[in-house]
């Protein structure tokens, strides 16, 4: 099992075979998010749509 990475900005990401853990390290405890594989993907899709409507927005300022 790959041990736990640190990701950048207070964040470390791990992964158990099955969902990926993301923990966020706090004064008064661990911040936990686990990312079942249904999850993930729908966190990816929503990235992707997420990047293509910025692009569109700058694009769009682009050519006024």
């Amino acid at each position: 099992m790959p041990k736990e990475e640190y990701l950048g900005d207070g964040l470390y990401a791990s992964f158990d075979g099955f969902m990926f853990m993301l923990r966020a390290p706090r004064s008064g405890g661990d911040h936990w998010v686990g990312l079942e594989p249904a999850v993930l993907r729908n966190f990816d899709e929503y990235r992707k749509r997420a990047i293509k409507e910025m692009q569109n927005e700058r694009n769009h300022k682009d050519t006024k």
